[in-house]
């Protein structure tokens, strides 16, 4: 109860007109609590209030013991199931890194346990988890549309049914899904958490804002058992049909259309809220701005040195600055393009803000070079720093992803672990081939960003008023611009600007072609030989074209509002050049990692 104010309580005072309970306030804290969480994190704007969120996403924690098996059942295909439908894709994001035997016992579990309906099963881990026995694992479901379209409106009524707990052949759940395909009323459906405060949200994350409740819990029930809306003021139909399977059903609410919701928490009290209580007031105070006007001109130290360019390109590939190896993912087929953070855990939390907004950022477009768009966002943290929470928050906002994002502040989690999950459709593009005409182009400009930078840390000039800026607009656009040139196989290969700058995006593009080509260069320029070889313009892009694809390339650009220019061509020779500023000999190209 710590989160609720003064002024909250005043709040729910005068909301009640009356004092409310000790568990009636227990209960609306724990309706509440992801909210007052988040509030204490979050400017106003960015806080998610309890209502509907547009997903066919369904998200579980599970712990693994260290014989490699889950510690108790999981309830995550039973909430598909009340949707309408068997998960298509089940992404297993492991937070530790097991053992082949562990990974093995799961993966042998869940093939067996799924094996009627045949999802695609992908596992995830990345390279910065610690080795352990035992540990958390994030289970994602995703699903195709919901099945069952019909609206949710007053007159529809809330049915309950106790249920076993999952077992091994998921009995339970194909009888379930038998019963609601073949009975047309029903709506939806929630596999209870067995706290009436947790259920009593979820049951508001599905029901529009406009309508009231009158539900009247169980005395006592359990994780697992089974809530479900069906259309009508009849529904004896659904009672048959559950009795024929062993189940025993009870009416216990239903939807209405009023002004205060009708409460009764299994202890034959009746209680009146207003609808309009779980919108409760924020006493935050607005962050300042997010970002201040940067000067675009550089401030070098007076006394900074000549550099040697190989020589800085040489020492980021020495201490592991070409970070392209990606997460190890083992699957099995794929039917949706997943995407996963890669750093679980943030061990510093200088320049927070922006890189809060990195973090999304990244992951979006890391999605879009796949040839995707996002069809859901999921947050999930125990990150105690406001500054990185904005960022994050801004960039979904500016992009437009608030009714597909759902945030989870979780303390189950390590202090400082988070995860963010990118699902959208998998684009199904066959690759064209690579040939040694092609184009090198870049979208977006490169905009000589220095101050913070790898460049930086390396040479230890101080560089000021030359930041990296977040342009939400300009990365919007070239993200779809890459959505559909990727899609359709008008782009051969893309990498991304980001930290090291022109030069370690080129490197990358180098291994991207499987160091079959080497990369030549000619940008015209303002800039310094620093600023424009390793200006971290985030969000800018290098991308691969054919000769026959280039003018459709440059009609998409032109389509989306973005810059775009052709830099220069693949060629047989191993070497990367830019200008006259950087020659990258095979000899050093031979160094990069495998």
């Amino acid at each position: 109860m710590k989160l609720f104010s003064s002024l909250d309580l005043e709040f729910i005072k005068r909301s009640l007109s009356r004092n409310p309970s000790k568990k009636e306030l227990k209960i609306l804290y724990q309706i509440l609590e992801p909210v007052l969480h988040q509030r204490e994190m979050l400017p106003p704007r960015f806080v998610q209030q309890i209502g509907p969120v547009d997903q066919n996403v369904k998200i579980e924690i599970r712990d693994v013991k260290d014989s490699g098996h889950w510690i108790s059942p999981n309830y995550l295909i039973r909430n598909c199931v009340l949707h309408g439908s068997w998960p298509i894709q089940l992404s297993y994001i492991w937070l530790f890194k097991p053992s082949k035997v562990c990974l093995a016992n799961i993966q042998y579990f869940e093939e067996k346990m799924t094996e009627s309906f045949s999802p695609s099963l992908t596992h995830y881990f990345s390279h910065d988890a610690p080795k352990q026995k035992t540990g958390k694992v994030i289970v994602v479901a995703s699903m195709e549309k919901e099945s069952f379209s019909q609206k949710i409106i007053p007159g529809q009524l809330f049915g309950y049914v106790s249920i076993p707990k999952p077992g091994k052949s998921l009995m339970n759940e194909k009888r379930i899904m038998n019963i609601i395909k073949n009975y047309n009323p029903f709506v939806t459906g929630l596999s209870l958490s067995g706290n009436c405060g947790n259920d009593l949200r979820r049951i508001l994350s599905l029901v529009p804002q406009k309508v009231s409740l009158n539900i009247k819990f169980p005395n006592k029930y359990k994780r697992g058992d089974i809530l479900f809306l069906s259309n009508g003021r009849r529904d004896n139909e659904l009672n048959r049909l559950l009795s024929e399977q062993g189940y025993v059903y009870d009416r216990i609410g239903s939807i209405e259309d009023d002004l205060f919701h009708t409460l009764n928490f299994g202890d034959d009290q009746e209680r009146k809220w207003p609808v309009s209580i779980t919108r409760i007031s924020i006493h935050a105070k607005e962050n300042e701005q997010l970002e201040n006007e940067i000067n675009s001109k550089s401030n070098f130290s007076k006394k900074s040195k000549k550099i040697n360019t190989l020589k800085i390109v040489k020492e980021m590939i020495v201490k592991g600055n070409l970070t392209l190896k990606p997460d190890a993912i083992i699957e099995k087929g794929f039917k949706r393009n997943v995407k996963i953070v890669r750093h679980q855990t943030i061990k510093s939390f200088e320049h927070s803000l922006f890189n809060g907004t990195r973090s999304i950022a990244n992951v979006v477009r890391q999605m879009a070079m796949m040839g995707s768009n996002i069809e859901s966002l999921s947050l999930i943290s125990n990150i105690d720093n406001s500054q990185f929470l904005t960022g994050q928050q801004s960039v979904i906002s500016s992009f437009g992803f608030k009714n597909v994002n759902k945030n989870y502040l979780n303390k189950e989690l390590l202090p400082n672990q988070h995860q963010i999950i990118a699902i959208g459709n998998k684009s199904e593009h066959s690759g064209s081939e690579i040939l040694d005409s092609d184009f090198i182009s870049l979208l977006g400009s490169v905009k000589g960003e220095l101050e913070n930078s790898l460049f930086q840390d390396l040479t230890g000039q101080t560089i000021e008023h030359n930041a990296p800026v977040f342009d939400s607009t300009m990365e919007y656009n070239i993200n779809q611009t890459l959505v559909q040139a990727v899609s359709t196989d008008v782009i051969k290969k893309v990498t991304t600007i980001s930290k090291g700058g022109l030069a370690i995006s080129l490197l990358s593009m180098y291994l991207a072609l499987e160091r079959k080509y080497g990369i030549k260069t000619h940008i015209s320029r303002k800039l310094k030989s620093e600023e424009l070889l390793f200006g971290e313009s985030f969000g800018a892009a290098l991308v691969v074209v054919g000769e026959k694809e280039l003018m459709e390339f440059q009609r998409i650009c032109m389509t989306n509002g973005i810059p775009c220019s052709t830099i220069g061509r693949l060629q047989t020779k191993q070497e990367i050049s830019v200008n006259d500023i950087l020659k990258i000999p095979e000899i050093v190209l031979n160094s990069l990692p495998t």
